[in-house]
């Protein structure tokens, strides 16, 4: 099955979309925490990091050796490994029918 010129264009204005809001986004997101972080925290329930399994490589979604940057990087990073895994999984699916 081939893509038409339209699902073509919408697929890359939909990754240029995701770009730019991972760039943008360390400058306009809130510094204090939403409202699941901070019911956590009222209720005395922290993040408990020493009986976590699998600990993250990018804790709060940032590299913190180069600021504002290594937020971009991580944020970008991210959207890759997943648009990386959902084609790998949309190939798969494609060939097993």
């Amino acid at each position: 099955m081939e893509l038409s010129q339209q699902d073509k264009i919408l697929i890359v204005v939909g990754i240029i979309f995701c770009l730019a809001l991972a760039v943008l986004s360390p400058y306009i997101a809130s510094g204090d925490p939403d409202g699941l972080e901070k019911s956590a925290e009222d209720a005395g329930v922290g993040e408990d990091v020493e009986s976590a399994v699998i600990e993250s490589p990018f804790p709060d979604y940032t590299y913190e050796p180069l600021d504002k940057i290594g937020e971009i990087a991580v944020l970008l990073l991210g959207g890759l490994i997943t648009l990386a895994l959902g084609l790998g999984i949309g190939y798969a699916l494609k060939k097993s029918n």
